[in-house]
Protein backbone atom coordinates (compact mmCIF):
# COMPACT_ATOMS: atom_id res chain seq x y z
CA UNK A 1 0.00 0.00 0.00
CA UNK A 2 2.78 2.46 1.00
CA UNK A 3 4.58 2.02 -1.96
CA UNK A 4 1.61 2.66 -4.42
CA UNK A 5 1.02 5.74 -2.77
CA UNK A 6 5.05 6.57 -3.44
CA UNK A 7 3.78 6.19 -7.06
CA UNK A 8 0.51 8.03 -7.47
CA UNK A 9 2.63 10.92 -8.10
CA UNK A 10 4.47 9.90 -11.20
CA UNK A 11 1.39 7.69 -12.73
CA UNK A 12 -0.69 10.83 -12.43
CA UNK A 13 2.19 13.06 -13.99
CA UNK A 14 2.35 10.39 -16.76
CA UNK A 15 -1.06 9.65 -17.30
CA UNK A 16 -1.35 13.79 -18.07
CA UNK A 17 1.51 13.87 -19.97
CA UNK A 18 -0.18 11.00 -22.61
CA UNK A 19 -4.05 12.66 -22.27
CA UNK A 20 -2.39 16.01 -23.90
CA UNK A 21 -0.34 14.23 -25.77
CA UNK A 22 -3.57 12.18 -27.17
CA UNK A 23 -5.58 15.47 -27.28
CA UNK A 24 -3.54 17.19 -29.14
CA UNK A 25 -3.13 14.21 -31.79
CA UNK A 26 -6.68 13.79 -32.30
CA UNK A 27 -7.26 18.00 -32.21
CA UNK A 28 -5.17 18.16 -35.84
CA UNK A 29 -8.08 17.38 -37.39
CA UNK A 30 -10.10 20.02 -37.08
CA UNK A 31 -12.98 18.96 -39.54
CA UNK A 32 -12.92 15.61 -37.68
CA UNK A 33 -12.97 17.10 -34.21
CA UNK A 34 -16.14 18.90 -34.98
CA UNK A 35 -18.03 16.16 -36.59
CA UNK A 36 -17.38 13.62 -33.74
CA UNK A 37 -18.13 16.70 -30.98
CA UNK A 38 -21.43 16.77 -32.25
CA UNK A 39 -21.81 13.72 -33.10
CA UNK A 40 -21.51 13.25 -29.20
CA UNK A 41 -24.11 15.77 -28.18
CA UNK A 42 -26.57 13.96 -30.14
CA UNK A 43 -26.19 10.10 -29.43
CA UNK A 44 -26.74 11.67 -25.67
CA UNK A 45 -29.27 13.93 -26.90
CA UNK A 46 -31.40 11.57 -28.40
CA UNK A 47 -32.07 9.86 -24.91
CA UNK A 48 -32.68 12.97 -23.62
CA UNK A 49 -35.50 13.90 -26.26
CA UNK A 50 -36.88 10.21 -25.94
CA UNK A 51 -37.36 10.65 -22.26
CA UNK A 52 -39.15 14.06 -22.63
CA UNK A 53 -41.56 11.95 -25.39
CA UNK A 54 -42.47 9.32 -22.83
CA UNK A 55 -43.03 11.95 -20.48
CA UNK A 56 -45.06 13.97 -22.45
CA UNK A 57 -47.27 11.40 -23.22
CA UNK A 58 -47.79 9.53 -19.98
CA UNK A 59 -47.10 12.17 -17.91
CA UNK A 60 -45.65 10.50 -15.20
CA UNK A 61 -42.72 7.53 -14.91
CA UNK A 62 -42.74 5.15 -11.78
CA UNK A 63 -44.09 8.14 -10.17
CA UNK A 64 -42.06 10.38 -11.36
CA UNK A 65 -42.84 13.92 -13.22
CA UNK A 66 -40.99 16.07 -15.25
CA UNK A 67 -38.78 17.80 -13.19
CA UNK A 68 -37.56 14.41 -10.63
CA UNK A 69 -37.00 12.53 -13.97
CA UNK A 70 -35.27 15.38 -15.38
CA UNK A 71 -32.12 15.28 -12.50
CA UNK A 72 -32.16 11.94 -12.89
CA UNK A 73 -30.82 12.75 -16.27
CA UNK A 74 -28.74 15.22 -15.96
CA UNK A 75 -26.81 13.05 -12.69
CA UNK A 76 -26.87 9.90 -15.43
CA UNK A 77 -25.36 12.28 -17.82
CA UNK A 78 -22.79 14.23 -15.71
CA UNK A 79 -21.68 10.85 -14.36
CA UNK A 80 -21.12 9.08 -17.83
CA UNK A 81 -18.98 11.97 -19.02
CA UNK A 82 -16.69 11.49 -15.73
CA UNK A 83 -15.97 8.43 -16.90
CA UNK A 84 -15.88 8.43 -20.80
CA UNK A 85 -14.01 11.80 -21.03
CA UNK A 86 -10.59 10.04 -19.83
CA UNK A 87 -11.04 6.01 -19.34
CA UNK A 88 -13.30 5.98 -23.25
CA UNK A 89 -10.36 3.86 -24.10
CA UNK A 90 -10.89 1.16 -22.16
CA UNK A 91 -12.86 -0.09 -24.66
CA UNK A 92 -10.10 -0.97 -27.07
CA UNK A 93 -8.55 -3.19 -24.52
CA UNK A 94 -9.52 -5.99 -26.60
CA UNK A 95 -7.63 -4.55 -29.64
CA UNK A 96 -4.32 -4.06 -27.66
CA UNK A 97 -4.38 -7.46 -26.08
CA UNK A 98 -5.83 -9.16 -29.48
CA UNK A 99 -2.98 -7.30 -31.63
CA UNK A 100 -0.17 -7.35 -29.47
CA UNK A 101 -0.04 -4.04 -28.66
CA UNK A 102 0.39 -5.10 -24.82
CA UNK A 103 3.86 -5.79 -25.62
CA UNK A 104 5.36 -2.42 -26.33
CA UNK A 105 3.27 -1.56 -23.20
CA UNK A 106 5.04 -4.09 -21.33
CA UNK A 107 8.36 -2.39 -22.48
CA UNK A 108 7.69 1.16 -21.78
CA UNK A 109 8.17 3.03 -17.99
CA UNK A 110 5.08 4.01 -17.79
CA UNK A 111 1.89 2.00 -15.87
CA UNK A 112 0.02 -0.47 -18.40
CA UNK A 113 -3.15 1.02 -17.30
CA UNK A 114 -2.33 4.26 -17.96
CA UNK A 115 -1.01 3.64 -21.23
CA UNK A 116 -4.24 2.14 -22.07
CA UNK A 117 -6.40 4.76 -20.63
CA UNK A 118 -4.64 7.54 -22.62
CA UNK A 119 -4.11 5.54 -26.23
CA UNK A 120 -6.65 7.50 -27.86
CA UNK A 121 -8.39 10.19 -27.13
CA UNK A 122 -12.20 10.30 -27.94
CA UNK A 123 -13.58 13.46 -28.98
CA UNK A 124 -17.34 12.63 -28.42
CA UNK A 125 -16.91 12.54 -25.19
CA UNK A 126 -16.10 16.38 -24.77
CA UNK A 127 -19.97 16.03 -26.23
CA UNK A 128 -21.22 13.90 -23.88
CA UNK A 129 -19.40 16.39 -20.88
CA UNK A 130 -20.82 19.43 -22.41
CA UNK A 131 -24.54 18.25 -22.53
CA UNK A 132 -24.26 16.35 -19.07
CA UNK A 133 -22.86 19.73 -17.13
CA UNK A 134 -25.66 22.06 -18.81
CA UNK A 135 -28.39 19.10 -18.47
CA UNK A 136 -27.43 18.97 -14.93
CA UNK A 137 -27.36 22.43 -13.89
CA UNK A 138 -31.05 23.26 -16.17
CA UNK A 139 -32.54 20.36 -14.60
CA UNK A 140 -31.23 21.38 -10.84
CA UNK A 141 -32.77 24.11 -11.04
CA UNK A 142 -35.98 23.07 -11.60
CA UNK A 143 -35.95 19.76 -9.72
CA UNK A 144 -38.27 19.63 -6.75
CA UNK A 145 -35.11 20.11 -3.97
CA UNK A 146 -34.62 22.30 -1.28
CA UNK A 147 -31.06 23.50 -2.14
CA UNK A 148 -28.62 23.69 0.75
CA UNK A 149 -24.88 24.30 0.39
CA UNK A 150 -24.45 20.42 1.89
CA UNK A 151 -27.27 19.17 -0.84
CA UNK A 152 -25.20 20.80 -3.23
CA UNK A 153 -21.75 19.25 -2.05
CA UNK A 154 -23.69 15.74 -2.04
CA UNK A 155 -25.35 16.41 -5.87
CA UNK A 156 -21.21 16.77 -7.05
CA UNK A 157 -19.88 13.75 -4.70
CA UNK A 158 -22.50 12.05 -6.34
CA UNK A 159 -22.37 12.58 -10.13
CA UNK A 160 -18.22 12.05 -9.00
CA UNK A 161 -19.05 8.25 -7.50
CA UNK A 162 -21.68 7.46 -10.25
CA UNK A 163 -18.91 8.13 -13.33
CA UNK A 164 -16.48 6.07 -10.94
CA UNK A 165 -18.52 3.23 -11.00
CA UNK A 166 -18.93 2.81 -14.59
CA UNK A 167 -15.05 3.38 -14.70
CA UNK A 168 -14.94 0.20 -12.24
CA UNK A 169 -17.42 -1.60 -14.62
CA UNK A 170 -15.36 -1.03 -18.00
CA UNK A 171 -12.13 -1.93 -15.57
CA UNK A 172 -13.56 -5.14 -14.67
CA UNK A 173 -14.64 -6.03 -18.25
CA UNK A 174 -11.41 -5.02 -19.93
CA UNK A 175 -9.43 -7.42 -17.27
CA UNK A 176 -10.99 -10.35 -18.74
CA UNK A 177 -9.42 -9.63 -22.06
CA UNK A 178 -6.32 -10.75 -21.07
CA UNK A 179 -8.16 -14.32 -20.39
CA UNK A 180 -10.91 -14.55 -23.20
CA UNK A 181 -9.16 -11.85 -25.38
CA UNK A 182 -12.23 -10.59 -26.96
CA UNK A 183 -14.30 -8.82 -24.57
CA UNK A 184 -15.88 -6.00 -26.89
CA UNK A 185 -19.50 -7.36 -26.58
CA UNK A 186 -19.58 -6.69 -23.00
CA UNK A 187 -18.44 -3.55 -23.06
CA UNK A 188 -20.87 -2.33 -25.15
CA UNK A 189 -23.43 -4.03 -23.30
CA UNK A 190 -22.61 -2.49 -19.99
CA UNK A 191 -22.52 0.92 -22.10
CA UNK A 192 -25.97 0.02 -23.49
CA UNK A 193 -27.50 -0.69 -20.07
CA UNK A 194 -26.16 2.49 -18.80
CA UNK A 195 -27.65 4.35 -21.66
CA UNK A 196 -30.54 2.77 -21.97
CA UNK A 197 -31.91 2.33 -18.21
CA UNK A 198 -30.09 4.72 -16.59
CA UNK A 199 -32.69 7.54 -17.31
CA UNK A 200 -35.62 5.90 -15.01
CA UNK A 201 -36.65 5.53 -11.53
CA UNK A 202 -35.70 2.09 -11.44
CA UNK A 203 -38.79 1.03 -8.88
CA UNK A 204 -40.87 0.56 -12.52
CA UNK A 205 -38.73 -3.00 -12.37
CA UNK A 206 -39.60 -4.12 -9.54
CA UNK A 207 -38.04 -4.86 -5.71
CA UNK A 208 -36.16 -8.18 -7.33
CA UNK A 209 -35.17 -6.07 -10.57
CA UNK A 210 -34.06 -3.10 -9.06
CA UNK A 211 -31.75 -5.10 -6.27
CA UNK A 212 -30.52 -6.87 -9.48
CA UNK A 213 -29.62 -3.62 -11.16
CA UNK A 214 -27.98 -2.24 -7.92
CA UNK A 215 -26.22 -5.42 -6.51
CA UNK A 216 -25.90 -7.65 -9.70
CA UNK A 217 -25.29 -4.70 -11.94
CA UNK A 218 -24.35 -1.62 -10.16
CA UNK A 219 -26.68 0.56 -12.44
CA UNK A 220 -28.44 2.22 -9.31
CA UNK A 221 -25.17 3.51 -7.92
CA UNK A 222 -24.76 5.65 -10.84
CA UNK A 223 -27.43 8.03 -10.38
CA UNK A 224 -30.53 6.60 -9.37
CA UNK A 225 -30.09 5.65 -5.20
CA UNK A 226 -28.71 9.07 -4.84
CA UNK A 227 -31.44 11.25 -7.23
CA UNK A 228 -34.00 9.27 -4.90
CA UNK A 229 -32.09 10.39 -1.87
CA UNK A 230 -31.95 13.87 -2.22
CA UNK A 231 -35.48 14.16 -4.28
CA UNK A 232 -37.38 12.11 -1.28
CA UNK A 233 -38.25 9.09 -3.28
CA UNK A 234 -36.50 6.90 -1.10
CA UNK A 235 -40.33 5.28 0.43
CA UNK A 236 -40.39 2.72 -3.01
CA UNK A 237 -36.59 1.42 -2.51
CA UNK A 238 -36.16 -1.48 -0.39
CA UNK A 239 -33.22 -1.10 0.84
CA UNK A 240 -32.10 1.36 4.19
CA UNK A 241 -32.08 4.82 4.12
CA UNK A 242 -28.31 4.77 5.12
CA UNK A 243 -26.97 2.93 1.88
CA UNK A 244 -29.25 5.31 -0.26
CA UNK A 245 -27.89 8.55 1.28
CA UNK A 246 -23.92 6.40 1.21
CA UNK A 247 -24.46 5.23 -2.33
CA UNK A 248 -21.84 7.65 -4.03
CA UNK A 249 -19.72 6.10 -2.08
CA UNK A 250 -20.00 2.88 -3.92
CA UNK A 251 -17.53 3.56 -6.64
CA UNK A 252 -14.95 4.42 -4.44
CA UNK A 253 -15.45 0.94 -3.09
CA UNK A 254 -15.64 -1.21 -6.16
CA UNK A 255 -12.85 0.68 -8.08
CA UNK A 256 -9.74 -0.34 -6.30
CA UNK A 257 -11.26 -3.86 -6.79
CA UNK A 258 -11.18 -3.58 -10.59
CA UNK A 259 -8.17 -1.99 -10.72
CA UNK A 260 -6.82 -4.59 -8.34
CA UNK A 261 -8.35 -7.39 -10.66
CA UNK A 262 -6.65 -5.21 -13.44
CA UNK A 263 -3.32 -5.80 -12.37
CA UNK A 264 -3.43 -9.27 -11.78
CA UNK A 265 -5.27 -10.19 -14.76
CA UNK A 266 -2.19 -8.59 -16.87
CA UNK A 267 -0.27 -10.84 -15.24
CA UNK A 268 -1.38 -13.59 -17.84
CA UNK A 269 -1.38 -12.00 -20.60
CA UNK A 270 -0.01 -14.06 -23.37
CA UNK A 271 1.92 -12.39 -26.78
CA UNK A 272 0.04 -13.79 -29.70
CA UNK A 273 3.41 -13.89 -31.41
CA UNK A 274 4.69 -16.24 -28.18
Amino acid sequence: MAESARKLPGTLSAWWTLQRAAVRSQAQYRSNFLVAFIGGLTYQGIQVVFVALLLHSFGMIGGWGFREIGLLVGMRLTSHAIYVVPFASLLQTSEVVRSGEFDLLLLRPVNQFVQIVTRRFHIMALGDAILGFVALVGFAILAPVDWTWWRIGYLVLAVIGGGIVEVAIQVLIASIAFRATVVNSLHYLADTVVTTFGVYPLTIFGPGGLLALCFAFPLGFIAYLPAAALLGRTDGVPLPDAVIWASPAGGWLLLPLALTLFTRMAKHYQSPGA
